[in-house]
């Protein structure tokens, strides 16, 4: 069974934690002292005796007591009066110090980026700090307030022994730590548990432990850094803690040695006001931090820097810092204003757009920002609508103004973006159809375009023209390229959807419009349907006794010889024979003889037509005039399409009056429906808007009762639609009628065929 990534990991870490096994403990004396002075029981003697085995420890706690904070006159050369002078904390303090030294006083190694020197330096700087503040804290609460200044001198001492255990124990990977922590100006710590898997302060806790060094040593070791509130509510000193941390910070903001943590999150103030002191009693202590430096790094031989050493060294590091911080602002500044420059740019951009902006105003603001933050002569901004397969392009000058517009065909849509393109693309094979019609307008010998994408699609582009480097001319502008890209594709993207769904919309208008004329159509064709059962049930049910009526009426009129009796049994006959003809004519309309189309003239339908109308309805004075335009044959049913013409003449001529009327018959072609339209116009009555829409009903008519059975229009109807043509009216009161016919042709008519039009009146 494989092992898991974090149980992987768990085991690395406990890998490094078991190399501090191969650190050296601490010299046996220093153990044996720090054992001595924690013992309440033990004597200066017994003190004695421990240090005065190692000669070197003697030497350094001899040279210790001379320290000028201490006051001492004069010489001290027994090593007996100089721990009465100094007291057993300062001796265990010093002797713990100097042990620490001398274990880790070996160089870096050679893959060590890590100057142990300079750690030093910063070691014995937070251990002054730590020990000036507890002084201060007990010359003004008492001797017996606060923590020890002993103490605080090794806490501070050790609260980074972390660090130089990695570099003994991890040379190269601690390297790379220094150097990471270096570049990126961060906590070393977070660097650590990136690189190594655990931090120093890890790493320090375990030591300390190691060496049974007291808890408190172990708990700044393992803390310091932490905010107040963060600290676990397990701990046995936070106060020490949070001091050790005070002293890091302020020696750190002086620059002094090497600590590899550039950052100040911890708020300083709530720092002193967590250690209980005050602002003033921390500054007093800060003032003499770099002459108690150079004494105790004297007295231990830890280093040989005079505090004007120091103070330059710290200068030097304050102004290396400071040129580091000025160089990162004037970066921060030119990149500020490059994107401020963009920002005006999006912001121009967005204020030329309206909420219902079309795509090409959308490409228009496109192009006129381009111009300015590519800082190119000309460009041009193209669209592409889903679903349609040519891009809509605009070319600008310098000025931003559109100096062309036209569409291309766009034959290979550009692919995805891979996601480590950056904006600005080399117009490649992706964009041939495009540079074949506009490159010549675009100035420079190479092409580059931005792709505008939304979801994974390209939607449009930007393209312009420039010499070779242009996109390492702009590859310092890639995060506000590609923002201000991403604001024109959304916008762009925006406008299209709007103008798919503007183009949606009226689709639906028109369809809802073929939806009601077809249900119109379904509804006169049920009627149609309901008159043909009714009529079949009709002639089925009435023809029998109609023959019978008709059959007696004429036996009785043979018969009787009273005239006036055998006038009504003619009546009879001839209405029973009426009746019978509605009812054929009724069958006849309902299903009508299947037509026989064939290739006809329309001239000859109309002549046919006119003819069969005079004789149905004198035309009197009436003015009829014909004009025929060169129009291809029509493959209609001849007869039931002259039929259809004369009715429709006929009704023509009786709408009008005798004397005053006209009547006007016009024949074109339409090419793109590939049809012959047949226009009849009259000057009669016309009709109204509620005869007009019953104009085609079966049995409707505006004429008294009697006068008209109301099939003519119908039947007409039927028969042009047979045919596979159609029939429409318009009419209004006193203004006259006009039917529009529309009847399939045999071919369409020849383009270059004449024009010339023929007219006759009658």
């Amino acid at each position: 069974m494989s092992s898991t990534p974090d149980q992987l990991q768990a085991k690395r870490i406990e890998l490094i934690l078991q190399q501090l096994e191969q650190l050296p403990t601490l010299p046996v004396v220093a153990v044996r002292v720090l054992e001595a002075a924690a013992d309440s029981e033990t004597t200066i003697p017994q003190i004695v005796s421990l240090i005065s085995g190692d000669v070197s420890l003697t030497a350094r706690i001899l040279q210790l007591v001379h320290r000028a904070d201490l006051g001492v006159r004069g010489q001290v050369s027994t090593l007996d009066r100089a721990v009465v002078l100094l007291g057993f904390e300062a001796v265990r303090s010093a002797v713990l110090a100097l042990s620490v030294f001398e274990t880790f006083n070996a160089p870096s190694g050679q893959f060590s980026a890590f100057s142990r020197q300079e750690f030093w330096k910063h070691s014995i700087a937070v251990a002054c700090g730590a020990e000036l503040i507890c002084e201060a804290t007990a010359a003004v609460y008492g001797p017996q307030t606060g923590p020890d200044p002993s103490e605080g001198f090794v806490c501070g001492l050790l609260h980074d022994i972390g660090k130089v255990a990695l570099d003994c124990i991890l040379p190269k990977s601690f390297a790379r730590v220094v150097e990471a922590a270096e570049l990126l100006r961060g906590n070393i710590a977070d660097v650590e548990r990136t690189v190594i898997g655990l931090d120093h302060m890890v790493i320090g806790k375990r030591l300390c432990e190691r060496w049974n060094l007291p808890q408190i040593i172990r708990e700044c070791a393992w803390l310091h850094g932490q905010t107040p509130e963060a600290l676990p509510s397990t701990v046995k000193y936070p106060r020490m803690v949070n001091l050790i941390t005070l002293a890091d910070l302020l020696v750190r903001q002086q620059h002094l040695g090497y600590s590899g943590n550039y950052n100040f999150p911890i708020n300083l103030d709530k720092l002193i006001e967590a250690v209980g002191l005050s602002r003033e009693i921390v500054d007093t202590a800060t003032a003499k931090l770099i002459e108690r430096i150079e004494a105790r790094a004297g007295a231990l031989q830890l280093s040989s820097a005079t505090s004007r050493e120091l103070y330059q060294q710290a200068l030097a590091r304050a102004n290396q810092e400071l040129g580091r911080v000025s160089g990162q602002l004037a970066a921060k500044n030119r990149r500020l204003t490059v994107r401020a420059r963009f920002f005006d740019a999006l912001s121009e951009f967005q204020s030329e757009l309206r909420p219902d902006s079309p795509p090409q105003m959308v490409l228009q603001a496109i192009g006129q920002t381009a111009v300015g933050i590519l800082g190119v002569t000309s460009v041009a901004a193209f669209s592409l609508m889903p679903g349609q397969d040519f891009a809509e392009v605009l070319l600008f000058d310098e000025a931003g103004e559109i100096f062309e517009t036209s569409l291309v065909d766009c034959s290979q849509r550009p692919g995805p973006r891979q996601p480590g393109d950056g904006p600005v693309l080399h117009a490649d094979d992706e964009l041939d159809w495009l540079l074949s019609a506009i490159s010549p307008r675009l100035a420079g010998d190479q092409r580059y375009w931005i792709c505008l994408e939304a979801e994974a699609t390209c939607i449009g582009g930007v393209v312009w023209g420039a010499a070779s480097g242009e996109a390492q001319r702009l590859g310092t502008q890639v995060q506000e390229l590609s923002a201000i890209a991403g604001g024109w594709g959304l916008a762009l993207r925006t406008a299209q959807i709007r103008e798919e769904a503007r183009a949606l919309s009226e689709q639906l208008a028109e369809t809802n419009r073929r939806l009601q004329s077809a249900q119109n159509e379904i509804m006169r064709s049920k009627m149609m349907i309901s008159v043909g059962e009714m009529a079949a049930g009709a002639a089925h049910e009435m023809n029998n006794p109609l023959a019978v009526i008709s059959g007696r009426s004429q036996l009785l009129a043979s018969q009787l010889t009273d005239p006036k009796h055998q006038a009504m049994a003619h009546l009879i006959h001839d209405q029973s024979h009426r009746l019978s003809e509605i009812i054929s004519e009724l069958m006849d309309f309902a299903k009508p003889v299947p037509p026989q189309p064939r290739e006809c003239d329309p001239a000859e339908l109309i002549s046919r037509a006119l003819h069969d109308a005079k004789q149905h309805t004198d035309p009197a004075d009436r003015t009829i005039e014909v004009t025929m335009g060169d129009v291809p044959p029509v493959v209609v049913d001849p007869l039931q399409v002259s039929a259809a013409l004369t009715e429709v003449i006929d009704n023509a001529l009786l709408a009008t009056d005798p004397a005053s009327g006209h009547l006007t018959i016009n024949t074109a072609f339409d090419p793109y429906s590939s049809r012959v339209a047949v226009t009849i116009t009259d000057n009669g009555c016309g009709m109204d808007e509620a005869t007009l829409k019953r104009a085609f009903d079966p049995f409707f008519s505006s004429k008294p009762a009697g006068r008209r059975r109301g099939m003519g229009l119908p039947k007409a109807l039927r028969w042009v639609e047979s045919s596979g043509g159609s029939m429409r009216l318009e009419s209004r009161p006193q203004q006259g009628t006009r039917t529009l016919i529309l009847l399939p042709t045999a071919r369409p008519l020849d383009d270059n065929a004449a024009q010339g039009q023929r007219k006759a009146a009658t």
